[in-house]
């Protein structure tokens, strides 16, 4: 077999250009090793070097013990207050647990003030509030001395609870439709809650303040959106957002909003507030007697302004009598207005708290005499009775506290 003879020029020439090659690649490594060291820092990533500089800092400096697990958390809590954003908090486990903890429990109170005008102060919405504001419209129907067709629906101070609790209210009280909706941060809207055609027929004016926040303000906007109610006193807080908590690996939370609620017909109103129809402000002395629970309500601007607003003039302060408490405890006449009757049945059924509530309703028949709680919420010389409970046992209208845990 003939062999193919190879020239000494021709192999030459193929050194020569594997060479050149090798040295055009090494030299493009080499060149962007030198770049990516000399390159300045706030180009070359996310920004995050200057956290590696201040370890190196603290490494090579500090005199005291390092705990690492402290040293993440702290590093967390400062990333999320550096969005400056106070709706947006890191919390341990615990912290998480006492946050829950503070928002269960409250709910409302409420009165018949006469003259068809039913009173419900909201504390906050909670699961324990639908029986609660179910009751209330169950006494107003059932009273023999005035019966309810107007309410007050106090939401001053109230910036706690929970959305769906709102949606069942606004359920019972609107026509069909849309309630409540979510913007997310891209503008895509989504209808979360809806009610559906059977609705309670009251005229309704809200008192709203600065401190009305959250699920209240989402409250009191759907209603008005409907024109179902008028809006009394001053600007709300403009906190509407959902805010979800996200568990960590390590058990803590970051609570965060993701979702801007908003009503039929409406654009988010976070950091805007909700604007009142009629602008009423209480003194800075009536605000700070509001805020302790001391205000006397028949003085009070923006609940003489509600009632107004409902067209009466006067309402009756006194107690009407003990004739509403007997009502409240016998089987009486029930309202003629059939559709309230079943709307608050329909609640009461779907409650997921109605067993536990139901098993309350004895404890009910404690009341305040009304002067006694309005006049004098917070005096010290009241005699407890033999219960422990601070409250004088005189006879009184149907004014009650429907904190119902602390029955537990």
């Amino acid at each position: 077999m003939m062999k193919k003879k190879t020239t000494f020029g021709f192999a030459l020439t193929c050194v020569l250009v594997a060479a050149a090659i090798a040295f055009t690649v090494g030299f493009l490594i080499a060149r962007s090793k030198v770049n990516a060291v000399t390159k300045p820092a706030q180009t070359t990533g996310s920004g995050y070097e200057i956290v590696d500089e201040v370890e190196k800092v603290i490494k090579d400096n500090y005199l005291g013990t390092v705990n690492q697990d402290d040293l993440i958390k702290g590093m967390c809590k400062g990333y999320v207050e550096g969005l400056g954003d106070a709706a947006v908090k890191y919390v341990t486990a615990q912290e998480y647990a006492a946050y829950n903890k503070s928002v269960a429990g409250e709910t409302i109170l409420y009165k018949n003030f006469g003259k068809g005008i039913g009173y419900i102060q909201f504390l906050s919405f909670t699961q324990s509030t639908k029986q609660s504001f179910s009751n209330a419209l169950n006494d107003f129907s059932k009273s023999t001395v005035s019966k309810v067709n107007m309410l007050v629906l106090d939401l001053r101070n109230c910036s706690t609870g929970e959305i769906d609790v709102a949606a069942a209210l606004l359920d019972m009280m609107l026509p069909e439709g849309e309630t409540i909706s979510g913007v997310d941060k891209n503008g895509s809207r989504t209808v979360l809650y809806t009610s559906d055609q059977s609705e309670i027929d009251y005229d309704i004016a809200i008192l709203v303040n600065g401190k009305t926040a959250g699920v209240a303000e989402i409250f009191a906007s759907a209603l008005s959106a409907y024109g179902k109610a008028v809006i009394i006193g001053t600007t709300t807080a403009g906190d509407c957002a959902q805010t979800e908590a996200v568990s960590l690996s390590n058990g803590d939370y970051v609570l965060i909003p993701n979702l801007y609620y908003v009503t039929k017909g409406q654009q988010t109103y976070s950091s805007t507030g909700v604007v009142p129809s009629t602008v009423v402000e209480l003194s800075i002395a009536d605000q700070k007697s509001y805020d302790s629970g001391t205000l006397d309500i028949s003085k009070d601007p923006q609940f003489l302004a509600a009632v107004k607003a409902l067209g009466v003039n006067d309402v009756i302060m006194e107690s009407s009598s003990d004739t509403d408490k007997a009502s409240s405890d016998t089987d009486t006449e029930k309202s003629s207005d059939s559709d309230i009757e079943s709307k608050i049945d329909a609640l009461n059924s779907n409650s997921s708290d109605k067993s536990s509530d139901s098993e309350k309703t004895g404890i009910i028949d404690d009341y305040w005499d009304d002067d006694e709680y309005w006049n004098n919420q917070n005096n010290n010389d009241d005699e407890e009775d033999d219960n422990g409970n601070n409250y004088d046992e005189d006879e009184g209208d149907d004014y009650y506290d429907y904190d119902e845990d602390e029955w537990d």
